[in-house]
């Protein structure tokens, strides 16, 4: 006895069957009737399992409609699934009714799918020249062109996808503005993104590139507050993470750390982790800078971060454990960390060689200068490291309010979110310091950044510390100062800590900066100010007239007049 198809018919009520694309009569196969009792939904298999049965019995246009329509959409839960197999069979199924636009649109996407991307162009354009009102169609191809980097192509594409679905798919205008973005049209970018109005579906995506430019562009402020803007409507992480990069540049150090936090919180994206890393760095958290570098590498094996986590360690004191790290790919660097752990140990005489001619010049000078002489003594350093403790008690002592305030947050665990200037006093003591710290260059690496977070918070300062302690080191190198020499070894690592004070440097050796009489006559104790200043007469030959009221920065200035900065 021959077995028998045993068809049901459930009747869907109208506006459900025009919702989810079913007919008013389903045919489904009497052993998966109680599979969809008591359920608010069918399954998308028993709904195949019953148009192919029905359209076994009797082929019938109209259910064959319905089932092309549900091989089409098991195609496209097997292609987002990975199962490319198991889509091609629906796919295949789907031909055997009919092979209409639809076909070979689904078709290029599978051969997408599997790196094919000739075939893919080919059956994606057969796709819109069969319905030249696919706007689908043409959005799909401009993605598989821009992910040639064909961008032109791409765009007309978007554009044709836009004017098809009459400006209501919102998808392509994101795009549009992505391949500007990658050709580094950031003037067209803007211009699309800036016609879009709030009420646009996709807004806060326009929003995130609109900021992405603009910092592109470095207008950092504005960046800002598109970002803000953007989480605003809705939180996503990269908002907050290109917002920290923005606040960062404008040496925003905490807030960008905050944003950085909340993106990582968010997203527990690795790549955030590692800025994390270095922002925490740069406001002196060395141990969870180092937290965060060792979980970024663990989870991507990133040779950077080898490195970043061997200086982070070097700034500890922990030279073993840094040295341990790299192999002689970073033999520079190794050799660097065995001259500071040497120094640390009260040890100069051993033969070191650099690469490097302005470290190889610096070790040549701290061999002289240490050789035949104790090592210059510093009571911030306990066991070659810098105690913190008393650094923080020395800071309270500067007699500042403002200072004394932010000392007493950090004492208590909390951190000062309000940025303050330094005053020239402050800078001065800065410079006192990396004197007495001459025999422990790791320490005064970690100095420049500890102690501007914990008396500023702004990266400007940390720029103006790294500035005067990078200026002191190649002054007593030997080697002549040059300005273009400078801004080519430390300007972009300025950049990260305030991109308006790295401008300025930038700028010296085109338009100079302010000279050391115009300093005199208008008593300038601005520390940018007098940074700048510096920096033109160690160009100049002339650092030794830059007269200041500050006796710890006037000691800073004569040694460099006397080293060679004349």
């Amino acid at each position: 006895m021959k077995d028998k198809t045993v068809l049901i018919y459930l009747p869907i009520k109208p506006e459900m069957a025009k919702a989810n694309n079913l007919p008013v009569k389903l045919p489904v196969l009497a052993e998966d009737l109680e599979k969809i009792a008591d359920r608010d939904r069918i399954e998308l298999d028993i709904i195949i399992r019953g148009l192919e049965a029905q359209c076994k019995i009797e082929r019938d246009d109209y259910y064959e409609s319905y089932l092309l329509y549900y091989y089409f959409e098991a195609f496209k839960r097997a292609l987002n699934s990975g199962a490319i197999g198991e889509s091609k069979e629906y796919l295949d199924k789907a031909g055997k009714i009919k092979k209409d636009y639809r076909y070979h649109f689904y078709r290029g996407l599978m051969f997408r799918e599997e790196a094919r991307t000739e075939l893919a162009e080919i059956e994606l354009r057969r796709s819109i020249e069969m319905n030249d009102e696919f706007y689908i169609g043409y959005f799909e191809l401009g993605r598989l062109l821009q992910s040639q980097e064909e961008f032109d192509d791409a765009i007309a594409s978007y554009l044709k996808s836009i004017e098809e679905s009459g400006g209501q798919f919102a998808l392509p205008f994101v795009a549009v503005i992505d391949c500007f973005i990658s050709k580094g049209e950031y003037n067209e970018a803007l211009e699309i993104a800036g016609k879009i109005g709030k009420g646009f579906p996709l807004y806060s995506d326009i929003l995130l590139r609109k900021g992405v430019i603009l910092n592109e562009v470095q207008k950092f402020a504005l960046a800002e507050e598109t970002f803000t803007e953007s989480i605003g409507s809705n939180e996503d992480w990269r908002s907050f993470y290109n917002r920290s990069f923005s606040k960062a540049r404008q040496g925003k150090l905490y807030e960008a750390y905050e944003d950085l936090k909340t993106a990582y919180a968010i997203s527990g994206n690795h790549d955030v982790l590692y800025e994390l890393a270095i922002n925490e760095k740069n406001m002196g958290m060395l141990e969870d800078s180092l937290s965060h570098c060792r979980s970024y590498y663990n989870n991507t094996a990133d040779q950077k971060a080898l490195m970043f986590e061997s200086r982070v360690l070097d700034m500890m004191g922990e030279y073993d454990v840094a040295l341990e790290l790299l192999d002689d790919t970073y033999l520079e660097l190794k050799t660097l960390l065995l001259l500071h752990k040497y120094l640390s140990e009260g040890v100069i005489e051993r033969e070191l060689v650099f690469e490097n001619t302005l470290n190889e010049s610096y070790y040549r000078y701290l061999r002289g200068r240490f050789l035949s002489k104790d090592f210059s003594t510093c009571n911030l350093i306990e066991s070659g490291k810098i105690n913190v403790e008393s650094l923080t008690g020395l800071l309270s002592e500067l007699d500042n309010a403002e200072v004394t305030k932010r000392i007493s947050a950090f004492s208590e665990g909390t951190i000062p979110k309000e940025i303050r200037e330094i005053t020239l006093a402050e800078m001065g003591f800065f410079t006192e310091l990396i004197y007495q710290m001459e025999a422990y260059p790791s320490q005064q690496e970690y100095l420049s950044y500890l102690m501007a977070f914990l008396i500023s918070g702004s990266g400007k300062t940390t720029g103006i510390f790294r500035t005067l302690l990078y200026v002191q080191r190649w002054v007593l190198s030997g080697l002549p100062f040059r300005t273009d020499s400078f801004i080519d070894e430390y300007l972009e690592e300025l950049k990260d800590l305030s991109f308006d004070f790295a401008l300025r440097i930038a700028k010296l050796s085109a338009y100079g900066g302010t000279d050391v009489d115009t300093l005199e006559e208008e008593a300038n104790e601005n520390p940018e100010e007098v940074t700048l200043a510096i920096l033109c007469a160690l160009e100049k030959g002339t650092v030794s007239e830059i007269k200041t009221n500050n006796d710890s920065l006037g000691k800073y200035i004569m040694r460099l007049s006397r080293s060679g900065g004349e």
